[in-house]
């Protein structure tokens, strides 16, 4: 049984919250333009306007690695790009490199924390909802590290930094990968509630230092809407690296293909429950 024909019966395997993946790949509703709208450059046609651009950018890369001998990544991109090319409604590829799934995946994330944000905020009264960025600056990623990128690791050393300095409070996390001058940096973007946001970015910055005088490794940004969550739930820039990073962009999204969409999560206080069509997420019971 060819590529092809396993996809067309079987659909995407998931080894974490493979409920909830599948009820997202179910319901096309995530693939349109409904609510929540997240922004005029991320609607359903520039999706599908980018998932030809990208389609065709795996089958140059792989013609380019076959003309130079790599014949295994050259494969590897030709599987990823036959999966985006057969990627429908009805037949959903469920991975990170289409821009139409991992829309739409973004699009239920968002709809789900939001309402668990207004749920949260009755019980919060005086306390801001912020948006913590961290960024390890001693961790980043050059082109040809991306084999070896793991995505849940990283979720992990995050979750172990932040609980070993006491940090227990509800907080609806993603990493995002960005482009620099050569190489990659992972980086996290949360959402949490604070009575002191000078303190809490005093806390966080003695767990994740900088690396010379000037770094700035902890951002935080007082919330006035829940229109930040589209941007935090992004995971990359895929318009800027369209741009400016076209001849990388196969290997990182090779590197995202291994990742399932709902991992690039990192939760605290929280847990992911599967409902039909979609996820919530559910308050977690102290002890």
């Amino acid at each position: 049984m060819n590529f092809h024909e396993r996809q067309r019966r079987n659909g995407p395997v998931f080894q974490t919250h493979e409920k909830a993946h599948h009820e997202v790949l179910a319901t096309e509703d995530w693939f349109g333009d409904g609510k929540p709208f997240i922004g005029k450059q991320f609607t359903a046609a520039k999706a599908r306007e980018r998932k030809v651009e990208i389609i065709n950018l795996l089958y140059r890369a792989a013609k380019r690695e076959q003309r130079d001998g790599n014949a295994d990544i050259a494969t590897r991109l030709e599987l990823l790009a036959d999966k985006l090319f057969y990627c429908q409604p009805d037949r959903r590829c469920g991975s990170l490199a289409c821009p139409e799934c991992s829309r739409a995946f973004q699009r239920a994330k968002v709809a789900a924390q939001r309402t668990t944000i207004r749920q949260l905020k009755v019980t919060r009264t005086g306390r801001l909802l912020v948006m913590v960025t961290i960024i390890p600056l001693m961790v980043t990623y050059k082109p040809e590290d991306l084999p070896v990128l793991k995505v849940q690791k990283l979720n992990r050393w995050l979750k172990d930094a932040l609980k070993k300095a006491g940090f227990k409070r509800v907080m609806l996390g993603s990493i995002d990968l960005s482009w620099e001058d050569g190489f990659y940096q992972p980086h996290w973007h949360v959402a949490m509630w604070t009575a002191e946001r000078e303190r809490l970015k005093r806390r966080l910055k003695r767990i994740f230092p900088g690396l010379q005088r000037g770094d700035r490794p902890v951002h935080i940004t007082e919330t006035y809407s829940l229109e930040f969550l589209a941007y935090k739930d992004k995971a990359i820039k895929l318009p800027a690296l369209l741009r400016n990073n076209r001849r990388g962009l196969p290997y990182l999204l090779l590197a995202l293909d291994g990742t399932e969409p709902l991992e690039l999560m990192v939760l605290s206080g929280v847990r992911l429950s599967a409902q039909k069509g979609s996820f919530k997420f559910k308050k977690i019971a102290r002890r």
